[in-house]
């Protein structure tokens, strides 16, 4: 830990001193792709540096990517200390399956006992810190490079993506393909206005719905897109780049409505239902392993008018407390301070984000739709009937810091980023590297 705080006063001072010499000008290489290959090879070794390099064996996503490399899509071989569901006598793996699509070379390659899908999470975490420097950067966010880039460290490294992306176990990786394949669609759909054609807003959906296969809350992300078009673009192109970003969402769209309905009979999945009656209901789960295949869909959807679904308003309070108040456990033997398991809230481990507040919603009308996106898609999160545990922060907001992150961006970059938000990010960076460290030591 010591080690890690001293690698962040050393970056702080670096850039005090490049921003006495250059009076804050555009510090470093002229060529925008010389950063961005520069922040993702930086942004790889820190996270091999926080890994702890031991094999993943919570690799859920390369158990379905097998599977689908033998041409079928049920997992019935995967170990029982994995999560799975059944349905129809198979066995299935409930996680969205978006990241199964990105190990499959690898498991094609390796097989499944020789690919660590803790090397892709860092690949992705590495290219996650490029790819939000891209979108600020064409979004217009910052006035120069240095503070694009300390907005592009706080996105990833202070917050929870910094954790995630440095352990890859499986739930983890979820989270960090998603933001992938998010943030893709977000660099093909800010691209500059005398470069974009329609295959960019092409592009843009299908890494969207890509994020979507990651992670469902992404679905409820479209605000973001469809404010972009129509607040950014050329009033004479908006209907044209819809269509454009639509067509393209419908390709990974439909692909996962079709393997919902091979899987389950409906397009819908059924997954995170099934692992609901599971894991509080496992008397109905049981029984309705007893039926035939056609009678279980219907019995689970006659179960969940009993008992209600994985998403109820009544776990909102708990899960509003854990986004913003519950805090670490304190005691008086080494290492005094632990983050349990049930997770960090944002106010604890990534308070810049605060800075979101500091943005005028009066001069930009993209600002109400990033805010919107924000609220709608922490509304599956509120309502779910777990918090992520086990996790160091907060694993589900995932699915709204970017949104939230795009604004405090906004607001730290409103006046020149000075000396002391830049030390509140690198707060924030400390903060959010002490988890895996914390969790490679003592989990």
């Amino acid at each position: 830990m010591g080690a890690i705080a001293l690698f962040l006063l050393v970056l702080f001072c670096l850039d005090r001193a490049l921003c006495r010499r250059s009076g804050s000008r555009q510090p470093w290489p002229r060529r925008e792709g010389t950063v961005e290959l520069g922040l993702f090879l930086a942004s790889f070794l820190v996270l091999f540096l926080l890994n702890d390099h031991s094999f993943v064996f919570y690799n859920n996503y390369s158990y379905l990517a097998d599977a689908l490399l033998h041409g079928h899509l049920y997992v019935d071989g995967m170990p029982a200390y994995l999560e799975s569901v059944e349905f129809g006598g198979h066995v299935y793996m409930h996680f969205a399956p978006g990241p199964a699509i990105l190990c499959l070379p690898f498991v094609a390659l390796f097989g499944v006992d020789g690919f660590n899908i803790g090397w892709l999470s860092l690949l992705l975490g590495g290219a996650n810190t490029a790819l939000a420097y891209r979108v600020f950067r064409q979004m217009g966010i910052g006035r120069d490079r240095r503070e694009r880039i300390w907005c592009a460290i706080l996105l990833t490294f202070g917050t929870v993506h910094c954790f995630l992306a440095a352990l890859g176990h499986g739930w983890f990786l979820g989270h960090v393909s998603s933001w992938f394949f998010l943030l893709l669609g977000m660099a093909f759909l800010t691209a500059p206005e005398e470069r974009r054609k329609d295959i960019h807003l092409f592009l843009a959906g299908v890494f969207y719905g890509a994020a979507v296969t990651c992670r469902m809350p992404n679905l409820l992300g479209a605000l973001f897109f469809g404010g972009y078009i129509l607040t950014r673009y050329p009033r004479e192109k908006r209907v044209r780049s819809l269509l454009f970003f639509c067509l393209g969402a419908a390709v990974p769209g439909g692909l996962y409505m079709a393997y919902n309905y091979a899987r389950f009979g409906t397009i819908m999945d059924k997954g995170y239902n099934l692992t609901h009656l599971k894991d509080l209901f496992r008397d109905r789960y049981t029984v309705m392993q007893g039926l035939p295949k056609e009678e279980q869909l219907a019995y689970l959807k006659a179960a969940e008018k009993e008992v209600g679904g994985p998403l109820q308003t009544r776990y909102i309070p708990f899960n509003l407390y854990s986004i913003f108040l519950l805090g670490p456990e304190f005691t008086r033997e080494y290492p005094y301070v632990i983050p349990t398991l049930a997770g960090v809230s944002l106010t604890h481990l990534s308070p810049a984000l605060y800075a979101a507040g500091w943005v005028d919603y009066k001069k930009d009308r993209l600002t109400w739709f990033l805010l919107a996106t924000a609220a709608v898609c922490a509304v599956p999160f509120l309502m779910n009937y777990g918090n992520g545990f086990a996790q160091f922060g907060m694993r589900y907001a995932m699915d709204f810091i970017p949104y939230v992150g795009i604004l405090a961006a906004m607001g730290l970059t409103r006046r020149p980023l000075d000396g002391w938000k830049a030390a509140l990010i690198l707060l924030c960076v400390l903060l959010n590297m002490w988890g895996p460290v914390y969790w490679n030591l003592f989990y």
